[in-house]
């Protein structure tokens, strides 16, 4: 199973660098850049008799080949591959919109799947460890063109220019900053309390106007 996710990590992320490659737009990020939307594919669980972290979606019993899910309030008999959506906030400082469909129906618990639209406000990167026993993760592909003198998106990295040894970046301490095409982009840290980031980039291209990654991020909500 870990070699066929791990292919699938895989394909995806080539095919963002060629997206990457074939896109001439370069954003210019500061750390006054305040806000951060993420568009990421996810799988959830909810467990009979409990209710999905923060969005009142519960589940509460099966019926033949279907459930009854709770949806804000209302019941909702829902069979393979429905449609399950959600807006709000997860957690403080955020909001979500959640596209899910039904993808597996048991006694226990119900699985969906789908894309997870998630926007953090009031971003303030500080870099250092995890908390990673946060109740609720998100994780999936990301792309990212910065421009020189800007930072990667949700980070305190920045891209200095082209330099002999590769792409230099600033941000890593005492660190090694320069990356070649392929070499890995790696931070973690916290967004805002509560929210958590960790980014695993390749760099895919680098020149005197900007810099280009492809990679996988993955948030984490909750204390």
């Amino acid at each position: 199973m870990r070699h066929y996710r791990s292919v699938s990590i895989a394909l995806t992320i080539s095919a963002l660098m060629m997206t990457v490659l074939l896109s001439g737009c370069l954003g210019r990020s500061g750390l006054d850049n305040t806000e951060l939307t993420f568009s990421l594919p996810t799988t959830l669980s909810i467990t009979r008799g409990a209710s999905l972290l923060n969005t009142g979606i519960s589940y509460e019993s099966a019926s033949d080949d279907a459930v009854w899910l709770n949806i804000g309030g209302r019941r909702a008999l829902k069979r393979m591959g429905d449609s399950v959506s959600w807006k709000g906030s997860l957690f403080a400082g955020t909001n979500a919109e959640l596209a899910l469909r039904l993808v597996h129906i048991g006694e226990d618990k119900v699985d969906l799947a789908g894309t997870a639209r998630i926007t953090v406000h009031d971003v303030s990167p500080e870099a250092g460890g995890l908390v990673t026993t946060a109740p609720v993760t998100f994780s999936g592909p990301v792309a990212y063109g910065v421009a020189v003198d800007s930072y990667i998106p949700g980070t305190t990295l920045a891209y200095l220019g082209p330099a002999e040894e590769g792409a230099e970046l600033s941000g890593l301490g005492n660190e090694y900053p320069y990356r070649r095409m392929g070499d890995s982009v790696i931070w973690e840290g916290r967004l805002r309390p509560g929210v958590y980031l960790r980014t695993e980039l390749r760099t895919v291209q680098y020149d005197s106007k900007g810099l280009r990654l492809a990679g996988i991020a993955t948030l984490w909500f909750g204390e």
